[in-house]
């Protein structure tokens, strides 16, 4: 099963936000966007995984890690993810759907994750071959992997992994209004046609909506009391999930921002000059190969 589980999902948020602490390093314009917009930043990064929460079926899935992933989660996550993205970036230059800010800072969060998860697929592929139980499938795997890697990440951080105190519901926060209204009808738009160009097909706006629904109604379970049922454990084979033999998460989500840094640099000097050439693409590409993050780092091996 190639790609990211919902489990890393605070992983990628969190790293979003370690961009947003050193936007020194960033061109301009995206500095400016997260001061303003960290929230959208968040909802760029999260939406690949977003579909994990539409449905009452597949929220409870998500909840117990259970690896499941959703028809628009494999396209966003493994299909054609670059492709999204740049036509996204396409109509964000544009400034016909939404804020210019709104939009670079989704942008800024879609790419770190992209980089992030794809920085992350060697460790992952490493913990496949020596801590997958037996019997276990690859999706649950990952999903136990993940999720355990993104809260040893987060204490690392903050201390704690945050699971089960309200501290933890600001991290989920991807709107800046309550998210049990859906998403504004730009950001739908922006999602909409970049999907169509990319997949040949589009979830409609009640879908969206439920998927961020269900993340805000997730954030609530996982900030009380319940979410300490998905607490780490300090059993040591834990622990040696984010850092062991010849790994550490911690670190490597650092490279995968130190590339989110060099994307955004030439993204944002295509959005400047409104270039969307098949050969400037074409040199997007080769910085950033389309595919699931396990294909890519196959082709690099």
């Amino acid at each position: 099963m190639a790609g990211s589980c919902m489990s890393a999902l605070l992983t990628h948020l969190t790293a979003v936000e370690r961009l947003a602490a050193h936007v020194n390093a960033l061109p301009g314009e995206f500095a400016r966007a997260f001061g303003e917009d960290l929230e959208y930043a968040r909802f760029g990064a999260a939406l690949p995984e977003l579909p994990r929460f539409g449905g009452w079926s597949q929220g409870v899935g998500t909840w117990l890690a259970r690896g499941h992933r959703p028809h628009f989660t494999e396209l966003m996550a493994a299909r054609s993810p670059v492709h999204f993205g740049l036509k996204a970036a396409e109509l964000v230059s544009n400034g016909a759907l939404i804020g210019m800010d709104a939009g670079l800072a989704w942008l800024a969060g879609y790419f770190t994750q992209l980089c992030v998860a794809r920085a992350l697929e060697p460790v992952m592929q490493q913990l496949l071959t020596t801590q997958r139980h037996q019997g276990e499938a690859e999706r649950v795997a990952r999903a136990r992997i993940e999720w355990t890697q993104s809260l040893f990440f987060m204490q690392d951080l903050h201390g704690s992994s945050l699971v089960g105190t309200p501290a933890v519901r600001a991290k989920l926060q991807i709107r800046k209004a309550s998210s049990l209204k859906g998403i504004g009808r730009g950001f739908y738009e922006l999602i909409r046609v970049a999907s169509l160009d990319a997949f040949g097909e589009a979830p409609s706006k009640l879908e969206v909506d439920g998927w961020v629904r269900g993340l805000y109604v997730f954030s609530l379970a996982l900030g009380s009391p319940l979410g300490k049922l998905r607490a780490p454990t300090a059993h040591l084979s834990t622990r040696e999930l984010y850092r062991g033999d010849g790994f550490d998460v911690f670190a490597t989500v650092d490279v995968g921002l130190e590339r989110a840094r060099e994307l955004l640099t030439v993204l944002g000097a295509m959005i400047r000059r409104n270039s969307w050439t098949s050969r400037s693409r074409s040199r997007f590409f080769e910085m950033c190969p389309e595919g699931a993050p396990s294909q890519v780092v196959k082709s690099a091996a």
